[in-house]
Protein backbone atom coordinates (compact mmCIF):
# COMPACT_ATOMS: atom_id res chain seq x y z
CA UNK A 1 0.00 0.00 0.00
CA UNK A 2 1.00 3.55 -0.74
CA UNK A 3 0.46 6.50 1.80
CA UNK A 4 1.15 10.32 2.17
CA UNK A 5 2.66 11.55 4.90
CA UNK A 6 2.20 15.62 5.47
CA UNK A 7 4.49 16.87 7.64
CA UNK A 8 8.11 15.83 8.28
CA UNK A 9 8.83 16.39 11.90
CA UNK A 10 9.56 14.17 14.70
CA UNK A 11 6.25 12.26 14.78
CA UNK A 12 6.15 12.32 10.55
CA UNK A 13 9.61 10.60 10.44
CA UNK A 14 8.81 8.27 13.29
CA UNK A 15 5.01 7.03 11.42
CA UNK A 16 7.23 6.92 8.03
CA UNK A 17 9.94 4.90 8.86
CA UNK A 18 7.24 2.26 10.74
CA UNK A 19 4.64 2.50 7.94
CA UNK A 20 8.13 1.73 5.91
CA UNK A 21 9.27 -1.19 8.26
CA UNK A 22 5.65 -2.75 7.90
CA UNK A 23 6.53 -2.95 3.82
CA UNK A 24 4.21 -0.14 2.87
CA UNK A 25 5.42 2.70 0.69
CA UNK A 26 5.23 6.06 1.87
CA UNK A 27 5.13 9.89 -0.26
CA UNK A 28 6.79 12.42 2.34
CA UNK A 29 5.22 15.71 1.57
CA UNK A 30 6.35 19.15 3.82
CA UNK A 31 3.19 21.23 3.52
CA UNK A 32 0.14 20.98 2.01
CA UNK A 33 1.28 23.12 -1.25
CA UNK A 34 0.15 21.32 -3.88
CA UNK A 35 -1.52 18.45 -1.98
CA UNK A 36 -4.39 17.88 -4.56
CA UNK A 37 -1.77 16.90 -7.21
CA UNK A 38 0.30 15.06 -4.67
CA UNK A 39 -3.10 12.92 -3.79
CA UNK A 40 -3.93 13.21 -8.12
CA UNK A 41 -0.57 12.05 -9.08
CA UNK A 42 0.39 9.10 -6.69
CA UNK A 43 -3.38 7.54 -6.18
CA UNK A 44 -2.15 6.57 -2.38
CA UNK A 45 -4.38 4.83 0.06
CA UNK A 46 -4.19 6.84 2.81
CA UNK A 47 -3.07 9.89 3.77
CA UNK A 48 -1.17 11.02 7.42
CA UNK A 49 -1.95 14.52 8.74
CA UNK A 50 1.54 15.07 10.99
CA UNK A 51 2.01 18.61 10.81
CA UNK A 52 1.46 21.43 13.36
CA UNK A 53 -1.82 21.27 15.28
CA UNK A 54 -3.26 24.49 13.40
CA UNK A 55 -2.40 22.81 10.12
CA UNK A 56 -4.47 19.79 10.47
CA UNK A 57 -7.70 20.67 9.18
CA UNK A 58 -6.96 21.70 5.71
CA UNK A 59 -4.96 18.78 4.37
CA UNK A 60 -7.20 16.53 6.50
CA UNK A 61 -10.12 17.77 4.40
CA UNK A 62 -8.01 17.90 0.86
CA UNK A 63 -7.40 13.96 1.93
CA UNK A 64 -11.39 13.35 2.57
CA UNK A 65 -11.94 15.26 -0.25
CA UNK A 66 -10.39 12.56 -2.28
CA UNK A 67 -12.40 9.75 -0.31
CA UNK A 68 -9.29 8.82 1.47
CA UNK A 69 -9.01 7.56 4.79
CA UNK A 70 -7.09 10.05 6.92
CA UNK A 71 -4.72 9.51 9.87
CA UNK A 72 -4.94 13.00 12.31
CA UNK A 73 -2.10 13.11 14.87
CA UNK A 74 -3.49 14.26 17.93
CA UNK A 75 -4.80 16.51 19.28
CA UNK A 76 -7.77 16.78 16.31
CA UNK A 77 -6.79 20.67 15.64
CA UNK A 78 -5.66 23.52 18.04
CA UNK A 79 -10.13 25.05 18.88
CA UNK A 80 -13.42 23.37 17.41
CA UNK A 81 -13.55 25.40 14.76
CA UNK A 82 -13.79 23.67 11.40
CA UNK A 83 -14.26 20.07 13.12
CA UNK A 84 -17.53 19.30 12.17
CA UNK A 85 -16.26 19.13 8.60
CA UNK A 86 -14.16 15.64 9.05
CA UNK A 87 -16.31 13.26 7.96
CA UNK A 88 -15.20 10.07 6.60
CA UNK A 89 -12.28 7.32 7.64
CA UNK A 90 -10.44 9.31 10.17
CA UNK A 91 -8.14 7.93 12.91
CA UNK A 92 -7.03 10.61 15.65
CA UNK A 93 -3.49 10.02 16.53
CA UNK A 94 -3.89 8.98 20.45
CA UNK A 95 -0.81 6.82 20.37
CA UNK A 96 -1.20 5.26 24.23
CA UNK A 97 -4.08 3.63 23.55
CA UNK A 98 -1.92 1.31 21.32
CA UNK A 99 0.37 0.89 24.61
CA UNK A 100 0.06 -2.27 25.74
CA UNK A 101 1.00 -1.93 29.53
CA UNK A 102 -1.77 0.68 29.63
CA UNK A 103 -4.49 -1.14 28.05
CA UNK A 104 -3.71 -4.06 30.60
CA UNK A 105 -3.38 -1.00 33.27
CA UNK A 106 -6.53 -0.22 31.96
CA UNK A 107 -8.74 -3.99 32.15
CA UNK A 108 -7.61 -3.53 35.38
CA UNK A 109 -9.89 -0.15 36.38
CA UNK A 110 -12.42 -1.61 34.54
CA UNK A 111 -13.02 -4.26 36.88
CA UNK A 112 -13.52 -1.90 39.64
CA UNK A 113 -16.71 -0.54 40.82
CA UNK A 114 -16.62 2.98 40.16
CA UNK A 115 -17.44 4.05 43.96
CA UNK A 116 -14.60 2.26 44.85
CA UNK A 117 -12.25 4.43 43.55
CA UNK A 118 -11.27 7.37 45.97
CA UNK A 119 -8.72 9.00 43.69
CA UNK A 120 -7.07 9.31 40.67
CA UNK A 121 -3.72 11.07 39.54
CA UNK A 122 -2.59 11.55 35.83
CA UNK A 123 0.82 13.09 35.50
CA UNK A 124 3.12 14.27 32.54
CA UNK A 125 6.18 16.16 33.51
CA UNK A 126 9.03 17.00 31.52
CA UNK A 127 11.56 19.78 30.44
CA UNK A 128 10.76 21.24 26.76
CA UNK A 129 14.54 21.94 25.77
CA UNK A 130 15.66 18.09 26.47
CA UNK A 131 12.99 17.24 23.89
CA UNK A 132 14.70 17.71 21.06
CA UNK A 133 18.48 18.31 21.87
CA UNK A 134 20.55 20.40 19.76
CA UNK A 135 17.38 22.37 18.15
CA UNK A 136 16.01 25.71 19.56
CA UNK A 137 12.76 24.96 21.40
CA UNK A 138 11.56 28.41 21.72
CA UNK A 139 11.28 28.32 17.62
CA UNK A 140 8.96 24.90 18.01
CA UNK A 141 5.15 24.47 17.57
CA UNK A 142 5.24 23.90 21.01
CA UNK A 143 6.34 27.13 22.32
CA UNK A 144 3.97 28.97 19.57
CA UNK A 145 0.53 29.90 20.10
CA UNK A 146 -0.10 30.38 16.50
CA UNK A 147 0.46 27.00 15.29
CA UNK A 148 -1.31 25.35 18.61
CA UNK A 149 1.03 24.55 20.66
CA UNK A 150 1.21 24.75 24.81
CA UNK A 151 0.90 21.94 27.64
CA UNK A 152 -2.94 21.32 27.17
CA UNK A 153 -2.56 20.49 23.88
CA UNK A 154 0.75 19.16 23.22
CA UNK A 155 0.20 16.90 26.07
CA UNK A 156 -3.62 16.23 25.72
CA UNK A 157 -2.81 12.03 25.66
CA UNK A 158 -3.70 12.80 29.34
CA UNK A 159 -6.89 13.77 28.91
CA UNK A 160 -8.01 11.28 26.34
CA UNK A 161 -7.15 8.54 28.18
CA UNK A 162 -8.36 9.91 31.35
CA UNK A 163 -11.81 10.49 29.21
CA UNK A 164 -11.42 6.51 27.73
CA UNK A 165 -11.00 5.10 31.16
CA UNK A 166 -13.90 7.11 33.42
CA UNK A 167 -16.01 8.27 30.23
CA UNK A 168 -17.90 11.57 29.97
CA UNK A 169 -16.65 14.92 32.39
CA UNK A 170 -19.59 17.04 33.88
CA UNK A 171 -16.96 19.32 35.41
CA UNK A 172 -13.64 21.08 34.88
CA UNK A 173 -11.35 23.09 37.17
CA UNK A 174 -8.37 24.13 35.55
CA UNK A 175 -5.27 26.32 36.53
CA UNK A 176 -2.84 27.79 33.85
CA UNK A 177 0.65 28.87 34.29
CA UNK A 178 3.28 30.06 32.17
CA UNK A 179 7.34 29.24 33.00
CA UNK A 180 9.67 32.32 33.33
CA UNK A 181 12.21 30.03 32.80
CA UNK A 182 10.99 28.48 29.48
CA UNK A 183 10.64 31.92 28.44
CA UNK A 184 7.35 30.75 25.91
CA UNK A 185 4.41 32.41 24.85
CA UNK A 186 2.09 29.29 25.28
CA UNK A 187 1.04 27.60 29.10
CA UNK A 188 3.77 25.31 30.34
CA UNK A 189 1.99 24.01 33.37
CA UNK A 190 -1.27 23.00 33.71
CA UNK A 191 -3.20 21.35 36.64
CA UNK A 192 -6.64 20.01 36.20
CA UNK A 193 -9.64 18.67 38.28
CA UNK A 194 -12.13 16.67 36.27
CA UNK A 195 -15.47 15.25 37.62
CA UNK A 196 -16.51 12.13 35.45
CA UNK A 197 -20.37 11.66 35.09
CA UNK A 198 -19.54 8.40 36.85
CA UNK A 199 -18.03 10.19 39.92
CA UNK A 200 -14.76 9.29 39.43
CA UNK A 201 -12.70 12.54 40.15
CA UNK A 202 -8.87 12.69 38.31
CA UNK A 203 -6.44 15.26 39.03
CA UNK A 204 -4.16 15.63 35.84
CA UNK A 205 -0.91 17.63 35.58
CA UNK A 206 0.92 18.26 32.73
CA UNK A 207 4.40 20.37 32.36
CA UNK A 208 6.89 21.20 30.00
CA UNK A 209 8.78 23.12 32.99
CA UNK A 210 9.56 19.87 35.01
CA UNK A 211 13.76 19.20 35.12
CA UNK A 212 12.33 15.60 36.74
CA UNK A 213 10.92 13.73 34.22
CA UNK A 214 7.59 11.36 35.14
CA UNK A 215 4.61 10.02 33.16
CA UNK A 216 2.54 7.72 35.30
CA UNK A 217 -1.18 7.14 36.12
CA UNK A 218 -2.49 6.28 39.81
CA UNK A 219 -5.54 4.89 41.26
CA UNK A 220 -6.27 5.10 44.70
CA UNK A 221 -9.36 2.42 46.41
CA UNK A 222 -10.13 2.20 49.63
CA UNK A 223 -8.30 -1.15 49.92
CA UNK A 224 -5.11 -0.88 46.97
CA UNK A 225 -3.26 1.72 44.81
CA UNK A 226 -3.01 0.73 41.31
CA UNK A 227 -0.37 2.72 39.02
CA UNK A 228 0.82 2.62 35.63
CA UNK A 229 4.41 3.96 34.46
CA UNK A 230 4.34 4.74 31.23
CA UNK A 231 7.88 2.98 29.40
CA UNK A 232 9.04 5.05 25.68
CA UNK A 233 8.55 2.03 23.15
CA UNK A 234 8.17 2.46 19.35
CA UNK A 235 5.82 -0.59 19.92
CA UNK A 236 2.60 1.27 20.23
CA UNK A 237 3.44 3.30 17.33
CA UNK A 238 3.61 0.25 15.17
CA UNK A 239 0.38 -0.91 16.52
CA UNK A 240 -0.98 2.47 15.40
CA UNK A 241 -0.07 1.96 12.06
CA UNK A 242 -1.39 -1.33 11.99
CA UNK A 243 -4.54 -0.58 12.94
CA UNK A 244 -4.50 2.67 10.30
CA UNK A 245 -3.83 0.39 7.28
CA UNK A 246 -7.32 -1.79 9.14
CA UNK A 247 -9.23 0.94 9.12
CA UNK A 248 -8.09 1.84 5.67
CA UNK A 249 -8.94 -0.80 3.76
CA UNK A 250 -11.95 -1.24 5.75
CA UNK A 251 -10.87 -4.19 8.13
CA UNK A 252 -11.59 -2.30 11.68
CA UNK A 253 -13.33 1.00 12.55
CA UNK A 254 -11.50 4.08 13.79
CA UNK A 255 -10.43 2.75 17.69
CA UNK A 256 -9.91 6.70 18.14
CA UNK A 257 -12.90 8.88 16.20
CA UNK A 258 -13.40 12.12 15.58
CA UNK A 259 -15.94 12.73 18.37
CA UNK A 260 -12.84 11.01 20.62
CA UNK A 261 -10.66 13.93 19.67
CA UNK A 262 -13.49 16.69 19.80
CA UNK A 263 -14.53 15.67 23.15
CA UNK A 264 -10.89 15.98 24.39
CA UNK A 265 -10.60 19.32 22.63
CA UNK A 266 -14.01 20.23 24.52
CA UNK A 267 -12.56 19.93 27.66
CA UNK A 268 -9.22 22.04 26.44
CA UNK A 269 -11.43 25.05 25.49
CA UNK A 270 -13.10 24.85 28.75
CA UNK A 271 -10.10 24.32 30.98
CA UNK A 272 -8.53 27.70 28.70
CA UNK A 273 -11.70 29.77 29.70
CA UNK A 274 -10.75 28.63 33.05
Amino acid sequence: MKFVVVGLGSIGQRHQKNLEHLGHQVVPVHSQDNLEQIISNEKPNGLLVCTPTSKHLQPALTALAADLPVFIEKPLSHNLDGVNELKGKILVGYCLRFDQSLRQFKAKIDNLDKNQIKSVSIVCQSWLPDWHPGRDYTQSYSSKKELGGGVLLDLSHEIDYALWFFGSVKKIEAKLKQSPELNIATEAIADLNLEFESGVKADIHLSYASRQSARFCEVMTGTETLRWDFVVNNDMYIAEMKHFINVAVGRQQPLITVADGRQVLEVIETAKIG
